[in-house]
């Protein structure tokens, strides 16, 4: 499992759910062991601070924070501490893409450019992307760099001045291309962004705000990191590896363009909901009226793409696993500049995890020694 989720490191109104309920007790051996494994992982390799969140059977088992927001004042995380989620956010992409798919207003097989009409790139391969190589990174549309972040007048224009520049680029690869560790592309999340605000006639932010995160209870959650409460925000770190010391970083990732690739600010209480959400659709597949059909998850969660030589495969948007030791799992992880982030679905199991960081240089720790650590120890022995 280390080495199939170290794959992703290369890759650098009428329905309506229950508010989160709570079943596990403070003191409870389970969350005593949790806790030891949290803290002993903390101090083990000098992070700053952790928020975790753990979803079973319909209802939050736990969450709690470890650490400090803020190394410079101390102040502690708690559950409602907001961090950047990072790639997570594609998740949220996918969903409202799905959305618009289900209402007839997309066709997943459909040429980008029918949805955008004026995009363009350096040769012709471009016009051979269709929805589907975006949502399983295989558009072999490149992955842009700092150096080509953009400063639009406003919200409104974020994604388009962003596609206009691409047209000094060339693809990758050719669109079709087989999955591999290269051709993840952030960039096409981000014009998957704008298909949607061509379709939906809004910003990105507006519609998935209204259509994603508010109806699955994520009231604290933003794409605007300047909208949210001062006193809920995290700090960024970095690590001087020569003296060990960490520090705050000061430069917060708020990225006008990559809102639908990578900048959703959000905490381990809304994911929790997103959790919940996710898999009450999974495991009533008869629910009618909700954020997706229950059949249009399925498929997000069926395999369309792999990676040769490994069991990771791609859904549509989530990332698939098939595990000898925990069963099918989906997942997503992120890391930006100062942070690092996983969130894991365990659907037979109706089990849900999400870690978040304030620092990006633990993230194989977040995405792999403490999640394995945790889904090991609350699937197979912690309750």
């Amino acid at each position: 499992m280390n080495k199939l989720l170290s794959v992703l490191y290369i890759l650098s109104g009428i329905f309506t759910l229950p508010i989160i309920t709570f079943a596990q007790k403070d003191n409870s051996p389970s969350t005593k062991t949790i806790d030891s494994i949290v803290n002993k992982t903390l101090c083990e390799n000098d992070i700053p601070g952790i928020s975790l969140g753990i979803v079973r059977d319909g209802h939050t088992f736990y969450f709690k924070g470890y650490g400090t927001k803020n190394v410079e004042t101390g102040a502690p995380i708690d559950s409602f501490t907001n961090f950047l989620t990072c790639s997570i956010s594609k998740l949220f992409t996918a969903t409202a893409i799905m959305q618009l798919i289900e209402q007839g207003k997309i066709n997943i097989n459909d040429k980008l450019t029918k949805y955008v009409p004026e995009f363009k790139m350096k040769g012709e391969g471009y016009k051979d992307i269709t929805i589907r190589h975006m949502l399983t990174h295989t558009s072999g549309l490149p992955n842009i760099g700092n150096k080509h972040f953009i400063h639009p007048e406003n919200d409104s224009m974020a994604l388009t001045t962003f596609a206009h520049k691409l047209r000094k680029k060339k693809l990758s690869f050719k669109p079709g291309v087989q999955l591999n560790a290269k051709t993840y592309s952030n960039t096409a999340f981000d014009i998957l962004g704008l298909v949607v605000e061509r379709v939906t006639h809004q910003t990105y932010s507006q519609y998935v705000t209204s259509k994603v995160l508010l109806p699955a209870h994520m009231d604290s959650s933003s794409f605007f990191y300047q909208l949210i409460n001062s006193n809920r925000r995290s700090s960024p770190h970095k690590k001087k590896w020569l003296t060990r010391n960490v520090r705050v970083s000061h430069y917060y990732p708020d990225i006008p363009q990559d809102k639908p690739c990578g900048n959703l600010n959000s905490n381990t209480y809304d994911l929790c909901q997103w959790m919940i959400y996710n898999l009450a659709l999974y495991n009533n597949p008869t629910l009618q009226n909700g954020i997706l059909k229950p059949e249009t998850l399925a498929t997000m969660w069926t395999k369309q793409e792999t990676i040769p030589g490994y069991s990771t495969s791609i859904g549509l948007g989530w990332w698939i696993v098939e595990s000898k030791k925990f069963g099918k799992y989906v997942f997503h992880v992120g890391n930006d500049p100062g942070y690092s982030a996983t969130l894991i679905i365990v659907p037979k199991n109706n089990f849900g995890l999400v870690l978040l960081c304030n620092a990006v240089y633990p993230k194989e720790i977040i995405w792999n020694k403490l999640a394995i650590e945790l889904l090991d120890y609350c699937l197979k022995g912690g309750k």
